[in-house]
């Protein structure tokens, strides 16, 4: 017939309370005129209870870093892990909330822990959504501004005198407005990227691709 094992706690305690007899009778033979009161020998117990408990401490933190250890969602986090009285503390940092939660997860898993008090910090998953809402907002206010730009620039050539009869393209992006086309003259090259520069927004003036036709 098969025999259960007993709890790993229950080993532990008649581990400690041999541990503490042999020691309680070690210092009797050391000195034969000593002798052990009755609160002594009614505090063993306990004392065995409180090594015992300590011991059982240990191991549920061995069991528990050994988990998050070889778990693949917990792996690239930072946690240390401490057990008082069956209780285990979690506390570090984790990329994810998912892999915070599954850090709890796998410590309640260990048989004797009776409660987990989970202190891991990890980004909020709304952190990145607000900063991609952001980035995509700014990108979409850039868009908007160089169309803008663009209009205006446009407006102000055909509107000068001296650049008003030009095919001059115009593109704008964050800014920087480049102008592009063919024109008559060196003088009709500088009035258009004067007229350009003076749009309101304008951070630069791309005149690379203006050239001067050749007679």
């Amino acid at each position: 017939m098969t025999r259960n094992k007993p709890p790993f706690h229950k080993l532990a305690a008649a581990a400690a309370a041999g541990t503490l007899l042999a020691a309680a009778l070690g210092a009797c033979k050391d000195r034969p005129d000593a002798r052990m009161s009755d609160a002594d020998i009614d505090d063993m117990p306990r004392q065995s209870e409180n090594l015992a408990a300590a011991l059982d401490d240990t191991g549920i933190t061995a069991q528990v870093k050994g988990r998050l250890e070889s778990d693949a969602r917990t792996q690239a986090a930072d946690i240390a892990v401490e057990t008082n009285n069956g209780v285990v503390t979690l506390e570090g940092t984790a990329p994810s909330t998912a892999a915070r939660d599954a850090a709890e997860e796998l410590a309640r898993m260990v048989p004797e822990v009776r409660g987990v008090d989970n202190r891991i910090d990890a980004p909020h998953p709304a952190d990145g959504m607000a900063d991609s809402a952001e980035a995509a907002a700014r990108e979409a206010g850039e868009s908007i501004d160089d169309a803008w730009i663009t209009t205006k620039v446009k407006s102000a050539l055909l509107a000068d005198p001296q650049t008003q009869g030009l095919k001059i393209d115009v593109d704008t992006e964050q800014g920087v407005v480049s102008l592009s086309g063919e024109i008559d003259s060196a003088t009709e090259h500088r009035q258009a990227v004067d007229v350009a520069r003076g749009i309101e927004g304008v951070r630069k003036v791309d005149d690379t691709a203006l050239v001067v036709a050749r007679r």
